[in-house]
Protein backbone atom coordinates (compact mmCIF):
# COMPACT_ATOMS: atom_id res chain seq x y z
CA UNK A 1 0.00 0.00 0.00
CA UNK A 2 0.97 3.82 -0.60
CA UNK A 3 -0.32 6.69 1.26
CA UNK A 4 1.05 10.15 -0.47
CA UNK A 5 -0.05 13.56 -1.47
CA UNK A 6 -1.35 13.40 -5.69
CA UNK A 7 -1.81 17.59 -5.46
CA UNK A 8 0.41 19.22 -2.36
CA UNK A 9 -1.23 22.64 -1.81
CA UNK A 10 -2.82 23.51 -5.07
CA UNK A 11 -3.43 27.16 -5.46
CA UNK A 12 -6.68 27.81 -7.58
CA UNK A 13 -7.56 31.64 -9.02
CA UNK A 14 -10.41 33.39 -6.80
CA UNK A 15 -13.09 32.53 -10.16
CA UNK A 16 -13.82 29.29 -11.08
CA UNK A 17 -11.28 26.81 -12.81
CA UNK A 18 -11.14 23.97 -13.74
CA UNK A 19 -7.95 21.37 -13.23
CA UNK A 20 -7.23 17.38 -13.96
CA UNK A 21 -4.14 15.41 -12.36
CA UNK A 22 -3.38 11.71 -13.32
CA UNK A 23 -3.95 9.20 -11.64
CA UNK A 24 -1.69 5.86 -11.07
CA UNK A 25 -0.94 3.92 -14.15
CA UNK A 26 0.15 1.16 -12.80
CA UNK A 27 -1.60 0.63 -9.29
CA UNK A 28 -5.20 0.81 -8.27
CA UNK A 29 -5.92 3.73 -6.49
CA UNK A 30 -8.37 2.68 -3.54
CA UNK A 31 -9.42 6.67 -2.43
CA UNK A 32 -9.08 10.58 -2.70
CA UNK A 33 -8.86 12.52 0.32
CA UNK A 34 -9.48 16.41 -0.62
CA UNK A 35 -8.02 18.74 2.23
CA UNK A 36 -9.81 22.40 1.62
CA UNK A 37 -8.26 25.02 3.26
CA UNK A 38 -8.91 28.52 3.21
CA UNK A 39 -9.14 32.08 5.07
CA UNK A 40 -12.33 33.93 6.49
CA UNK A 41 -12.67 36.71 4.60
CA UNK A 42 -15.40 38.74 6.39
CA UNK A 43 -16.91 39.27 9.91
CA UNK A 44 -19.80 36.67 8.30
CA UNK A 45 -18.54 32.79 9.91
CA UNK A 46 -18.19 30.43 6.79
CA UNK A 47 -20.15 27.52 7.17
CA UNK A 48 -19.70 23.99 6.27
CA UNK A 49 -21.41 23.72 3.16
CA UNK A 50 -19.47 27.48 1.79
CA UNK A 51 -16.24 25.33 2.12
CA UNK A 52 -17.47 22.37 0.81
CA UNK A 53 -18.88 23.73 -2.47
CA UNK A 54 -15.72 25.19 -3.01
CA UNK A 55 -15.03 22.43 -4.98
CA UNK A 56 -17.95 22.20 -7.52
CA UNK A 57 -17.32 18.77 -9.23
CA UNK A 58 -15.02 16.19 -8.90
CA UNK A 59 -15.07 14.19 -12.10
CA UNK A 60 -13.02 10.23 -12.58
CA UNK A 61 -11.67 10.47 -16.89
CA UNK A 62 -10.97 13.79 -17.83
CA UNK A 63 -12.78 13.62 -20.79
CA UNK A 64 -16.55 13.32 -21.21
CA UNK A 65 -16.33 10.40 -23.53
CA UNK A 66 -14.28 8.10 -21.17
CA UNK A 67 -16.44 9.82 -17.50
CA UNK A 68 -16.76 6.65 -15.41
CA UNK A 69 -18.17 9.19 -12.40
CA UNK A 70 -19.07 12.56 -11.16
CA UNK A 71 -20.39 14.08 -8.44
CA UNK A 72 -21.12 17.85 -6.63
CA UNK A 73 -18.10 18.30 -3.93
CA UNK A 74 -20.99 19.69 -1.48
CA UNK A 75 -22.95 16.45 -1.98
CA UNK A 76 -19.81 14.49 -1.65
CA UNK A 77 -19.35 15.28 1.84
CA UNK A 78 -22.81 14.42 2.85
CA UNK A 79 -22.39 11.23 0.96
CA UNK A 80 -19.23 11.11 3.13
CA UNK A 81 -21.71 12.24 7.08
CA UNK A 82 -23.95 9.87 5.95
CA UNK A 83 -21.63 6.82 5.59
CA UNK A 84 -19.87 7.41 9.30
CA UNK A 85 -16.93 10.33 7.84
CA UNK A 86 -18.04 12.90 9.61
CA UNK A 87 -14.59 14.99 9.09
CA UNK A 88 -14.55 17.76 11.42
CA UNK A 89 -15.14 21.37 10.12
CA UNK A 90 -13.28 24.35 11.75
CA UNK A 91 -14.42 27.55 11.21
CA UNK A 92 -14.03 31.34 12.96
CA UNK A 93 -15.83 34.91 11.72
CA UNK A 94 -12.66 36.63 12.69
CA UNK A 95 -10.87 37.98 9.54
CA UNK A 96 -8.09 35.70 8.36
CA UNK A 97 -8.73 33.05 10.45
CA UNK A 98 -7.62 29.99 8.70
CA UNK A 99 -10.87 27.61 8.33
CA UNK A 100 -10.76 23.94 6.55
CA UNK A 101 -12.91 21.08 5.75
CA UNK A 102 -11.57 17.65 4.03
CA UNK A 103 -13.88 14.22 2.52
CA UNK A 104 -13.01 11.32 0.51
CA UNK A 105 -14.10 10.11 -2.43
CA UNK A 106 -14.13 6.03 -2.40
CA UNK A 107 -12.95 3.88 -5.23
CA UNK A 108 -12.94 1.11 -2.59
CA UNK A 109 -16.37 1.25 -0.68
CA UNK A 110 -14.05 0.15 2.65
CA UNK A 111 -11.82 3.30 2.27
CA UNK A 112 -14.73 5.75 3.59
CA UNK A 113 -15.43 5.65 7.79
CA UNK A 114 -13.51 5.58 10.88
CA UNK A 115 -13.34 1.87 10.44
CA UNK A 116 -11.34 1.88 7.21
CA UNK A 117 -9.78 -1.56 5.50
CA UNK A 118 -7.32 -1.03 2.73
CA UNK A 119 -7.47 -5.13 2.39
CA UNK A 120 -10.51 -5.20 0.38
CA UNK A 121 -10.01 -5.95 -3.39
CA UNK A 122 -11.86 -2.99 -4.80
CA UNK A 123 -10.63 0.28 -6.84
CA UNK A 124 -10.01 1.65 -9.79
CA UNK A 125 -6.95 1.07 -12.33
CA UNK A 126 -5.50 2.88 -14.88
CA UNK A 127 -6.99 1.04 -17.27
CA UNK A 128 -10.00 2.25 -16.14
CA UNK A 129 -9.50 6.16 -16.09
CA UNK A 130 -6.04 7.95 -16.01
CA UNK A 131 -7.37 11.28 -14.73
CA UNK A 132 -9.33 13.04 -11.79
CA UNK A 133 -10.50 16.83 -13.42
CA UNK A 134 -11.33 18.90 -9.86
CA UNK A 135 -14.12 21.65 -11.23
CA UNK A 136 -13.39 24.39 -8.52
CA UNK A 137 -15.86 27.33 -7.79
CA UNK A 138 -15.09 31.11 -7.39
CA UNK A 139 -14.37 32.15 -4.37
CA UNK A 140 -17.40 32.37 -1.46
CA UNK A 141 -17.86 36.06 -0.41
CA UNK A 142 -16.85 35.23 2.62
CA UNK A 143 -13.69 32.84 1.67
CA UNK A 144 -10.78 33.26 0.05
CA UNK A 145 -6.99 32.34 -0.39
CA UNK A 146 -8.03 28.47 -1.18
CA UNK A 147 -5.92 25.74 -1.12
CA UNK A 148 -6.76 21.92 -1.92
CA UNK A 149 -4.02 19.03 -0.93
CA UNK A 150 -5.12 15.58 -2.65
CA UNK A 151 -4.27 12.69 -0.68
CA UNK A 152 -4.18 9.14 -2.39
CA UNK A 153 -3.98 5.94 -1.24
CA UNK A 154 -2.95 3.11 -3.77
CA UNK A 155 -2.27 -0.76 -3.63
CA UNK A 156 -0.32 -3.29 -5.54
CA UNK A 157 -3.16 -5.43 -6.42
CA UNK A 158 -5.94 -6.17 -8.61
CA UNK A 159 -9.66 -4.92 -8.19
CA UNK A 160 -12.60 -6.58 -7.92
CA UNK A 161 -14.84 -2.82 -8.62
CA UNK A 162 -14.54 0.32 -7.86
CA UNK A 163 -17.71 3.06 -6.59
CA UNK A 164 -18.96 5.18 -9.33
CA UNK A 165 -21.49 7.77 -8.61
CA UNK A 166 -23.86 8.70 -11.56
CA UNK A 167 -25.52 11.53 -11.71
CA UNK A 168 -29.24 12.60 -12.28
CA UNK A 169 -29.64 16.21 -11.45
CA UNK A 170 -33.45 17.90 -13.11
CA UNK A 171 -36.36 19.82 -11.80
CA UNK A 172 -38.96 17.52 -10.54
CA UNK A 173 -42.34 17.71 -11.75
CA UNK A 174 -45.64 17.21 -9.25
CA UNK A 175 -46.76 13.58 -9.62
CA UNK A 176 -44.57 12.69 -12.56
CA UNK A 177 -42.11 9.90 -12.28
CA UNK A 178 -38.80 10.53 -13.46
CA UNK A 179 -36.13 7.47 -14.39
CA UNK A 180 -32.55 7.74 -13.50
CA UNK A 181 -30.09 4.77 -15.72
CA UNK A 182 -28.31 2.03 -13.70
CA UNK A 183 -25.45 1.69 -15.77
CA UNK A 184 -24.50 -1.72 -16.12
CA UNK A 185 -22.07 -3.95 -15.38
CA UNK A 186 -21.92 -4.52 -11.40
CA UNK A 187 -24.02 -3.84 -8.63
CA UNK A 188 -25.99 -0.87 -7.16
CA UNK A 189 -24.80 -0.23 -4.03
CA UNK A 190 -27.18 2.43 -3.06
CA UNK A 191 -29.10 5.75 -3.76
CA UNK A 192 -28.17 8.76 -2.88
CA UNK A 193 -30.56 12.06 -3.17
CA UNK A 194 -30.39 15.59 -2.59
CA UNK A 195 -33.70 17.47 -2.57
CA UNK A 196 -34.45 20.86 -2.19
CA UNK A 197 -37.56 20.51 0.06
CA UNK A 198 -37.09 18.15 2.75
CA UNK A 199 -39.46 16.69 5.11
CA UNK A 200 -38.51 19.40 7.60
CA UNK A 201 -38.78 22.32 5.09
CA UNK A 202 -42.87 21.41 5.02
CA UNK A 203 -45.38 23.51 6.37
CA UNK A 204 -48.34 23.33 5.20
CA UNK A 205 -51.30 21.70 6.71
CA UNK A 206 -52.39 18.17 5.69
CA UNK A 207 -49.26 17.85 3.24
CA UNK A 208 -47.43 14.88 4.24
CA UNK A 209 -45.36 13.31 1.24
CA UNK A 210 -47.04 15.28 -1.39
CA UNK A 211 -44.89 18.58 -0.86
CA UNK A 212 -41.62 17.20 -0.12
CA UNK A 213 -39.68 17.55 -3.52
CA UNK A 214 -39.22 13.72 -3.44
CA UNK A 215 -42.71 11.76 -2.87
CA UNK A 216 -41.12 8.17 -3.44
CA UNK A 217 -38.52 6.03 -4.62
CA UNK A 218 -38.16 2.45 -6.08
CA UNK A 219 -35.87 0.58 -8.40
CA UNK A 220 -37.71 -0.99 -11.36
CA UNK A 221 -36.57 -3.39 -14.40
CA UNK A 222 -38.20 -2.32 -17.61
CA UNK A 223 -39.98 0.47 -15.59
CA UNK A 224 -41.43 -2.33 -12.98
CA UNK A 225 -41.27 -1.40 -9.54
CA UNK A 226 -38.82 -4.31 -8.13
CA UNK A 227 -37.67 -2.65 -4.94
CA UNK A 228 -39.32 -0.57 -3.10
CA UNK A 229 -41.28 1.87 -3.24
CA UNK A 230 -40.41 3.69 -0.26
CA UNK A 231 -39.94 7.42 1.34
CA UNK A 232 -37.03 9.39 1.25
CA UNK A 233 -37.43 9.64 4.93
CA UNK A 234 -37.32 5.77 5.45
CA UNK A 235 -33.95 5.35 3.62
CA UNK A 236 -32.75 8.53 6.11
CA UNK A 237 -34.56 6.81 9.24
CA UNK A 238 -31.64 3.77 8.12
CA UNK A 239 -28.79 6.23 7.14
CA UNK A 240 -29.44 9.30 10.03
CA UNK A 241 -29.19 11.59 7.80
CA UNK A 242 -30.23 13.76 10.57
CA UNK A 243 -26.77 14.64 11.79
CA UNK A 244 -25.20 17.64 13.00
CA UNK A 245 -22.54 17.87 10.55
CA UNK A 246 -25.01 17.18 7.53
CA UNK A 247 -25.33 20.21 5.87
CA UNK A 248 -28.72 19.89 4.55
CA UNK A 249 -31.74 17.75 5.65
CA UNK A 250 -32.35 17.07 1.79
CA UNK A 251 -29.85 14.49 1.55
CA UNK A 252 -30.82 10.39 2.32
CA UNK A 253 -29.01 7.75 1.29
CA UNK A 254 -30.88 4.35 0.84
CA UNK A 255 -27.94 2.19 1.43
CA UNK A 256 -28.80 -1.54 -0.64
CA UNK A 257 -25.09 -3.01 0.63
CA UNK A 258 -22.60 -0.27 0.36
CA UNK A 259 -20.33 -1.72 3.02
CA UNK A 260 -21.63 -5.13 3.49
CA UNK A 261 -19.50 -7.50 5.97
CA UNK A 262 -20.70 -11.24 4.78
CA UNK A 263 -21.71 -12.07 0.97
CA UNK A 264 -21.27 -9.81 -1.50
CA UNK A 265 -22.03 -6.07 -1.78
CA UNK A 266 -25.31 -4.29 -2.97
CA UNK A 267 -27.92 -5.77 -5.67
CA UNK A 268 -29.15 -7.98 -7.05
CA UNK A 269 -27.70 -10.49 -4.77
CA UNK A 270 -25.29 -13.70 -5.33
CA UNK A 271 -23.51 -13.62 -8.79
CA UNK A 272 -26.27 -11.62 -10.74
CA UNK A 273 -25.09 -8.00 -12.02
CA UNK A 274 -27.39 -4.98 -12.93
CA UNK A 275 -29.40 -6.29 -15.93
CA UNK A 276 -30.26 -3.97 -18.85
CA UNK A 277 -32.99 -1.31 -18.15
CA UNK A 278 -32.20 -1.24 -14.53
CA UNK A 279 -33.50 2.37 -13.27
CA UNK A 280 -34.37 4.52 -10.24
CA UNK A 281 -37.92 5.73 -10.24
CA UNK A 282 -38.95 8.85 -8.56
CA UNK A 283 -41.93 10.42 -8.17
CA UNK A 284 -41.60 14.13 -8.13
CA UNK A 285 -43.33 16.35 -5.53
CA UNK A 286 -45.38 19.56 -5.49
CA UNK A 287 -42.54 21.69 -4.85
CA UNK A 288 -41.65 21.05 -8.05
CA UNK A 289 -37.75 22.16 -7.58
CA UNK A 290 -34.53 20.63 -8.37
CA UNK A 291 -33.59 17.27 -7.08
CA UNK A 292 -30.16 15.27 -7.92
CA UNK A 293 -29.92 11.56 -7.85
CA UNK A 294 -26.49 9.52 -7.92
CA UNK A 295 -27.10 5.83 -8.83
CA UNK A 296 -24.09 4.79 -6.50
CA UNK A 297 -22.66 1.58 -8.34
CA UNK A 298 -19.73 -0.78 -7.47
CA UNK A 299 -18.49 -0.70 -11.53
CA UNK A 300 -17.06 -4.19 -12.56
CA UNK A 301 -15.37 -3.11 -15.59
CA UNK A 302 -12.03 -3.47 -14.24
Amino acid sequence: MKYYLLEADDDPSTGAEVESRDLPRNETAKALIFDITAQQSSGTQATRVNLAAQIDQIRIGAAESNRVSEIDGEDLDAFNVLNGNEVNFDSSASDNARVSLGYVYPFDPFCLSPEVDFNQPFGISGNVARKVEVSYAADGSNIDDKRVAIGIVTSPTATSGYVAFHRDAYAVANGVNNFTDIPQPGKLLGVFNYETTSASDVTSDGVHRTGQTIQEQAITINRKDVLGHIYPTTAAAMSGNYTANLTDNGYSFWNLGFTNKVGGLGVPSGSSEIPQNMEIRTKGGSSADAARVYAVTLNTNV
